[in-house]
Formats: C-alpha cells, structure tokens, sequence
C-alpha cells in the first residue's frame, strides 16, 4: 500500500471523527454547564436577548425558559402572549443541524421547548398563585442535582418569589438546602416582590443586581459607550453580521425598523434595539475571567460589589474608571464578535467559520510576591481554526485592591513580566488579565486572569 496514500486515510479518520466528536454532546463538559433558569415578560428587548440567548444554549444546562410579568408587561397589558418562545426555538430548529457541528452541548428543540412554562403573568407582582413556572422553579431547586441554579429576572422576579414563597410553605426543611442553590439575576427590579419578599424571607439567597448597569446595552446604549465601540451596534455590522443571511432565527432580530429619535439620539434603520437583559445569561457564559465565581472580578455580564444596605449576599453594578457602564462595554468589542461568530455558526460548515481560541496559563492563577520581586506571567493559546493568535496582558485595576498602575513589560507576548511596586502593602491584590484573540473572522476572543498577592516579609 502506498504510504502517502496511508498518510491521506489516516488523517481523513481522525478528522472525521473530530468532526463526529463536535456533532454530539459530550457529556462530561455538559455536566460542568451552569444551570439556568430564565424568566422573561416578553418586552421587545426581552425578545432580542432571546435570540442572542438561543445561539448559546450550549454554554448552559437550561432548566427552564418562563413567561413571567413586570411592571411594564403583564397578561392584557402590552404583553407578546405566550407562544413567541415556542415560536423562537421552532426558529432555532432550523439551524440546529448547523449548531451543533460547531460545539457539543446544543440542545436539540424538543428538550428546549419541554422546559417552556407559563409562569405568574396575570399582574404586576402577581405571587400569590402557584403557576406552572413557579412550580418548575420549586422542583429544580428541591432536586439532588448540583448546583448552583441561576434564577434569571429579564422581567419581574414574582415568579422566582412564587416559587421561594411554596418552598417556605410546603418545604420548610428544605429552606438551607434552596439559599444555599439560588442566585438570582435581577435586571433593574421590575416588581416589588425582590424587596418585600425575597430580601427578606431569604436573606441567605445571593441577588446580583443589575439596577443600572444592564443599561449601556439596553435602548439608550448611544449614550453610555464610546463611539469606537458604537459601530458594533450600528446598522452596517448589524446588517452584515446578524440580520442578513444568518438564517431565520438571527433574522427575526427586532433591529430598529426605521430611523427615529430617542431621547435626542439617532437611530437609523437595522441598528441595534435592546438587550438590557442579555447581562443575566452573559453573566454565566465561561470565556475564562472566572466573574462566575467571584461577581467581583468582572465579565461579560458586568462587575458587582456587596451592597451592605440591602444584605449582606446582595450585590450591585460596580464602577471601573468611575464609569457604571464600563463593566460591561469594556468587553462589547469581544462579545459582539463573538455573537457574529454564532450567527455564522448557524449556516456555515465548521471548516467556514470561526472559533475561539482556547488559553490556559503556564503557572497558577493565585501568586505570592513579595514588594520589588519580578513575577513572570506565561500563557498558552490554542486556536481549533490554526489562526495565529495576538497577546494582550493588562492589569484590571477595579477589582485589586493595589490602587495603582503597574507596568507590564512584553504584555504583548505570550510570556510578560512585571515587578510588584515597592509601595504595594502586604495582602494587597493586583488582577491581570491575559486576553487572546485569533485572527479569524470575525476575531474571536478568550482569556484567563491572574492574581497576584503580596507576601509580607
């Protein structure tokens, strides 16, 4: 047998079952997901998120997608009804086979629309009946599954407090077991049932608080980031990346219809609507900053601080650079292209469109130094498209307690190295991030971070 002609069958094998390997689930990575939970009233950026929510169904276990209300929607009051969900994944079908070439862990549309419930939507704040979405929230939470479960509020948390309200009543042993299970996503706070009643029933349940921070993406966004990000939100990207031969369901985008003025901004025809929700569920998607573990650090869904006044587990928007939006838009460059990525996804073939890089340190993510040491900080990346990759290391100030700016030398290389500032005290923290990007397109990119914390003498 000629022995090129074994070189060519050999690598034909193993690429087709590297292939066959993307096309199903692998199971020890699913098992790893988040676990989610999300609730919605429907408005029209609650619709634009879902696409956007959709196109990563892999990177989640979804437990469940729940018509829910607010003080904006309810049943009777400028409310989308309760079958454009089902609408969307029947959308979502149709990309499916596309999908899931690109990364395991799609669910197929049946598994999604059998976690679709109709939640409390008859009022604003309406808790006071079991629903079957209150009672899909109950049986997630009282499973022996792991968890933690992310209780997502895209609209008003009565739902959520419903579901909290029958464990308090009919589970009260159970109570220890849920606080410790349930964080809660809360989008500005469309209800009052988060302050009368999950607060302070459940003082133990974590609440991250997007009051004001959901905003920089949500229908003002022209006014809350800098213009070199702005263009990924207008009509030309929009046009070329998401609504235009991206398959039906990137095309059901309610991108602006016209050119109308809001609030004194311009916003022409095929720009960007809302998704002030899409914080709730970026929150959980892994890209390596390591903010699901620690809402501190910030990431794609934003950066939080403890807010003392409400409790002691309840957290809110934090400020980079005095900035509440800069949490967020910080990373807009990235999560926009990383959002054309999947859009691509859902009508090319793997070997046509792009994937994002993966990165891993050569050392440990917690360092020790001690004041004038040199640390040296090593990554590695791997790109599956074999794009070449750039380097970018940079210090993340917001979220050290080092309160000044270090310098990195070769922060654009793989290996950097910086000294730990003489006037740095001991037990302080400095946070540098390592950000990779592949040079597909679009750019795609991922990152890990590093903390570095002084020893003392």
């Amino acid at each position: 047998m000629n022995l090129n002609w074994v070189t060519v069958l050999v690598f034909t094998l193993v690429l087709n079952a590297a292939q066959f390997a993307r096309s199903f689930d692998d199971v020890e990575t699913t098992s790893m997901r988040p676990r989610v939970i999300a609730t919605t009233d429907g408005e029209i950026d609650d619709r634009c998120s879902m696409v956007r929510f959709l196109l990563y169904a892999n990177e989640w276990d979804i437990e469940g997608i729940i018509y829910s209300s607010s003080k904006f929607h309810w049943k009777g009051h400028d409310w989308a009804g309760e079958s454009w969900i089902e609408r969307d994944i029947d959308l979502y079908a149709e990309s499916y086979n596309k999908l899931k070439l690109h990364a395991a862990g799609y669910p197929t549309p049946p598994q999604l629309k059998n976690v679709v419930y109709v939640g409390n939507i008859d009022d604003v704040g309406e808790m006071q009946k079991q629903t079957p979405g209150s009672n899909r929230i109950v049986d997630v939470l009282l499973d022996d599954k792991g968890g933690p479960v992310y209780l997502q509020a895209w609209g008003g948390t009565n739902t959520i407090a419903r579901a909290l309200k029958t464990i308090e009543v009919e589970y009260p042993d159970q109570s220890e077991k849920v606080a410790k299970k349930a964080i809660v996503y809360v989008i500005l706070d469309q209800d009052r049932t988060l302050r009368d009643y999950v607060l302070k029933q459940w003082p133990e349940v974590q609440v991250l608080g997007s009051f004001r921070q959901f905003g920089c993406i949500a229908y003002d966004w022209t006014k809350k980031m800098p213009p070199d990000v702005l263009e990924y939100f207008r009509a030309p990207w929009m046009k070329k990346h998401i609504l235009s031969d991206h398959g039906p369901l990137c095309s059901r985008y309610e991108a602006h219809k016209k050119d109308r003025m809001r609030k004194g901004s311009l916003y022409r025809k095929g720009d960007f609507r809302s998704e002030g929700d899409s914080p709730a569920f970026m929150h959980q998607i892994n890209v390596g900053l390591d903010s699901l573990e620690h809402p501190e650090f910030g990431g794609w869904g934003g950066r939080f601080s403890r807010d003392r006044k409400k409790g002691d587990n309840v957290w809110q928007g934090a400020k980079d650079d005095g900035d509440r939006n800069k949490p967020i838009w910080r990373w807009a460059v990235a999560f926009q292209n990383d959002w054309a990525a999947r859009a691509d996804w859902c009508v090319e073939n793997y070997d046509d469109a792009n994937h994002p890089p993966v990165v891993t340190l050569q050392h440990d993510h917690d360092l020790t130094a001690g004041a004038a040491e040199n640390v040296v900080l090593v990554a590695n990346g791997e790109d599956p498209d074999r794009d070449q990759l750039s380097y970018r290391w940079w210090q993340y100030k917001e979220p050290g307690s080092y309160p000044s700016t270090i310098e990195i030398r070769d922060a654009g290389r793989s290996q950097a190295s910086f000294i730990v500032p003489r006037d740095a005290k001991q037990g302080q923290t400095i946070h540098i991030v390592c950000e990779v990007t592949d040079t597909g397109s679009p750019p795609l990119t991922r990152y890990q971070r590093v903390i570095v914390t002084l020893a003392g003498d």
